[in-house]
């Protein structure tokens, strides 16, 4: 076993990994190197572990994934073990830091303003982010919205993003391709690959930011893009839909929402080709 883990601080969260692996160490520290760090100082650091056995000689290796050792999940594919522990480290943010309320979205800034893309899986959160992050907008994550409870900043939690086979073409025309042209499988979302955002931007990383607009997509193919006002009440309704952890905070999630929509201006959008939907966004969001 790799008994010393390799330890990063990913935006506002850290965490370790450790493997008797050392191809499935080398391969995250690859992807996030820009995140390594040389020790733990953390006390509330995600310990995340992957290891493997083979039951016989003849039989096929099996992969563990754990997230502060509790099982994540389990494979039988190396292709598998990356989305794995992706999906692990986001489940031990859900778990571990309650200091903020955390919403499924992709979170980014322009300028001083923190945006919110609130939505489901294969709404084309992430390749928007893509899109937008390309254009210079800073990044803070693609799968989440962490604002703190107390302030209703966006804090950063810039993991490489994670592009599903349908948006390989369409991210390739931004002249971007999955890191080392890898290709991964998730399940239930078939094959994935991963953006490094320092491989999409010279400067991409936000600092915590104001929470300023909230627009919920909806990828529609060949669509004409189109952004519609919500109502404040409208927008806080659909931001509930989408809180991963409303149960730490009980009856004061909603009284968080009120105050996240109060100071924001609140949009859905239906999303077609990237580059006119981006166009589009960066017409009514000034810099």
């Amino acid at each position: 076993m790799h008994r010393n883990p390799i330890h990063f601080r990913i935006g506002a969260i850290d965490l370790s990994l450790r493997s008797e692996l050392d191809e499935v160490v080398q391969e995250f520290a690859a992807l996030y190197r820009p995140f390594r760090k040389d020790g733990n100082d953390s006390d509330n650091s995600i310990e995340m572990e992957v290891r493997s056995d083979r039951r016989a000689w003849y039989g096929r290796r099996r992969y563990h994934v754990f997230g502060d050792d509790r099982t994540i999940g389990r494979s039988r594919r190396r292709p598998e073990v990356m989305p794995y522990l992706e999906w692990g480290i986001n489940r031990q943010v859900i778990a571990r830091h309650g200091e903020f309320l955390q919403v499924h979205a992709a979170s980014l800034a322009r300028g001083n303003a923190g945006v919110i893309f609130a939505a489901n899986s294969g709404s084309g959160k992430s390749t928007l982010a893509a899109g937008l992050l390309s254009r210079g907008w800073k990044y803070l994550s693609d799968e989440f919205a962490l604002i703190d409870a107390e302030t209703q900043w966006l804090h950063p939690f810039p993991k490489a993003l994670c592009i599903k086979s349908g948006a390989f073409k369409v991210v390739e025309q931004l002249n971007l391709h999955p890191w080392q042209r890898r290709y991964y499988v998730k399940a239930f979302k078939g094959r994935v690959g991963y953006l490094r955002p320092h491989d999409v931007s010279d400067q991409p990383l936000a600092s915590p930011s104001p929470i300023r607009f909230v627009i919920f997509p909806k990828y529609i193919e060949g669509a004409h893009p189109r952004l519609f006002p919500l109502s404040r009440a409208q927008a806080a309704f659909s931001l509930a839909k989408y809180v991963m952890n409303s149960g730490t905070f009980g009856n004061r999630s909603a009284s968080l929402l009120a105050d996240v929509v109060r100071q924001a201006v609140c949009f859905g959008l239906e999303s077609g080709p990237l580059e006119a939907t981006c166009d589009l966004i960066e017409s009514v969001l000034p810099e």
